[in-house]
């Protein structure tokens, strides 16, 4: 069996952060995730497509959502005749949570500011129940194609997707919520691909850290004052995380919403890190650790836009 690549910088610094508890944290970067899937709303009820996977006999335990449910015992999902009609996709439970956060109303402006597969774009749909206006924004052209696909296949008829780089957006307070899933260093995909760490050092968080800055920055300017906007990356490093959401307070025309989820163990963010102490508030982040809920890890922020 493959092993997981973890390498020795990363143990330090997560035996560091997570304490007595490091054992078993890297103990469950070392298990595969298990899998749940998301049912489109937009095409089918999901009491109806639930009785109908069990018929086929999958085993389906519902979430924290009539349309998230885990699957058990299910090895290939993505292969079913019900995958291909687009009536439920694929998705790690713990990357459900921002858009669920988010809590998108029907009418609505939305945001998705890097979108692309189109994941959370079709939550965030779904929740809308297709109304309102839905603008998912991806730079890398391969990515965007899988984006588009996913737009058609799912059928999000709301949905507007626009190829481009995010910070050369000129407009401004635009959008009533953004949803900002934030390039990273990809850390909790450990669980999803044993090699996902090879490529990771300080160097790469701190890179993503600044973007992340930036493309923050960027989000908060295209949303409204009294808008929303919820940060989330798959990664658990402070620097791309707290420090990215402290520098964002400390401009001084955001404040942080305090974020809650049923069913779904979460601990608060970080007050401080090596020596770092960040914005005041920063307990209503929400950190997801992979051993809580046998999932992926997260990181999930809510902002509230005060003034431009």
């Amino acid at each position: 069996m493959k092993k997981t690549f973890i390498p020795e910088e990363f143990r330090e610094k997560y035996s560091k952060i997570m304490g007595k508890e490091s054992d078993t944290f890297f103990e469950y970067c070392k298990i595969k995730m298990p899998k749940s899937i998301w049912i489109n709303s937009l095409k089918i009820k999901p009491e109806i497509l639930v009785k109908e996977l069990r018929e086929k006999e999958w085993i389906l335990e519902k979430l924290f959502h009539e349309n998230a449910y885990s699957l058990k015992e299910v090895t290939r999902p993505g292969q079913s005749e019900q995958f291909k009609q687009g009536l439920f996709n694929v998705q790690e439970k713990s990357s459900m949570l921002p858009a669920l956060a988010l809590d998108p109303k029907k009418g609505e402006t939305v945001l998705d500011a890097t979108a692309a597969p189109g994941n959370k774009t079709l939550q965030l749909s779904c929740l809308m129940n297709g109304t309102g206006k839905i603008v998912c924004v991806e730079k890398n052209v391969q990515r965007f194609k899988s984006l588009n696909f996913n737009v058609r296949k799912f059928g999000m008829k709301n949905v507007i997707a626009k190829r481009m780089d995010l910070l050369e957006a000129k407009r401004k307070n635009i959008f009533d919520k953004v949803l900002l899933d934030a390039p990273c260093s990809s850390e909790g995909l450990v669980r999803k691909n044993f090699d996902a760490l090879k490529e990771w050092g300080f160097g790469l968080v701190e890179r993503k850290a600044e973007l992340q800055k930036k493309l923050l920055q960027k989000s908060l300017q295209l949303l409204k004052v009294n808008g929303e906007l919820v940060y989330s990356t798959c990664s658990l490093s402070p620097e791309e995380n707290e420090g990215v959401i402290s520098t964002a307070i400390e401009e001084g025309n955001a404040e942080l919403v305090g974020v809650k989820f049923s069913d779904f163990k979460t601990r608060d963010g970080l007050k401080e890190y090596n020596g770092t102490k960040f914005s005041e508030g920063i307990e209503k982040c929400v950190r997801i650790y992979p051993q809580d809920n046998d999932s992926q890890a997260f990181f999930v922020a809510k902002i509230r836009k005060t003034s431009t």
